[in-house]
């Protein structure tokens, strides 16, 4: 009789383990597979173009891919909540198109084994470490912006300006009228994008992706800087001298 006693809270442990581990697995279970495979689908694009590592594409949306997605956010003129947002998601698969194409391999957004091949042969004929990645170097190699600034200079390059000297005043202009934000709209004018432009349709003579690309907002932006004032250092010098501040 005592011995029983003596058993009994062991098995009512067991017991609540049990059912403990039971409803665990039900919840495990209970995520969709699709969930899991797009999260992969994610991480293995931040991974490929040198924001995560491969060894973090495990399907868990945790704080290390938040991060990766904020530092591409981040690069691309986009709010840094590390959300995989449709506007987060529209600018990765860019990213990982316009590597596609000067790969020369099918550009559907997905880098997958046979980008990552073709990137490596790419690698080992322009003396980079071949390990099929499109990072910074790679990019950089393949002419493709990684960042909003780096849009800007190679712009500004092509209009004649000398990137040094232009450099630090575009990026502060724009720092004050938009954060280098792609969809920063004026609440009370309307103004919209990385240089804000009024109204903003007139961005679309640049592109019909005026609303969501930041290289066709860059162009047009500088595009109008060279008519109206010469230079960004001289647009800078007209905002500063202005209040409220506009150029």
């Amino acid at each position: 009789m005592s011995t029983a006693l003596k058993l009994r809270p062991t098995r009512v442990a067991i017991a609540v383990l049990a059912a403990v581990g039971t409803l665990l697995l039900g919840l495990v279970l209970a995520i969709p597979a699709s969930a899991l495979d797009a999260t992969i689908d994610v991480q293995r694009n931040l991974a490929s173009i040198g924001y995560l590592p491969a060894a973090a594409v495990d399907g868990r949306d945790g704080p290390q891919t938040r991060a990766a997605v904020r530092a591409f956010e981040h690069d691309n003129g986009l709010t840094e909540d590390g959300l995989y947002d449709p506007r987060t998601e529209l600018a990765l698969r860019n990213k990982v198109m316009e590597v596609q194409r000067v790969a020369a391999t099918p550009a559907d957004g997905q880098y997958g084994p046979t980008t990552t091949a073709v990137v490596r042969g790419f690698q080992s004929q322009h003396g980079l470490f071949p390990d099929g990645v499109a990072g910074a170097a790679t990019m950089a190699a393949m002419g493709i912006d990684r960042t909003v600034w780096n849009t800007a200079d190679r712009k500004m390059a092509q209009q004649g300006w000398s990137v040094p000297a232009q450099h630090g005043c575009i990026v502060t202009l724009w720092n004050h009228e938009s954060d280098w934000k792609v969809y920063a709209t004026n609440p009370s004018s309307g103004a919209y994008g990385i240089p804000q432009s009024w109204p903003a349709g007139k961005l679309g003579a640049t592109g019909p992706d005026w609303r969501t690309n930041p290289a066709t907002q860059i162009q047009w932006g500088l595009d109008y800087i060279k008519r109206r004032y010469g230079t960004p250092c001289a647009a800078w010098a007209f905002w500063q001298a202005h209040n409220p501040h506009w150029y």
